[in-house]
């Protein structure tokens, strides 16, 4: 079996989008999926930007 990556990019695509899927730790994620938002230990300027190129 081969040895996978520790990071990667896992996203969906079609001819018109594109869909990236970004992991957070439990006590971010959890309270975002039980709030409907991002709150708690999530910071704005930690936040990963996904930019166009052609």
């Amino acid at each position: 079996m081969e040895e996978q990556p520790q990071r990667g990019i896992r996203a969906v695509h079609s001819e018109s989008t594109i869909t990236v899927y970004q992991a957070y730790a439990p006590e971010i994620g959890l309270s975002a999926a039980r709030e409907g938002r991002f709150g708690g230990a999530w910071k704005r300027d930690r936040m990963t930007w996904t930019k166009q190129c052609s």
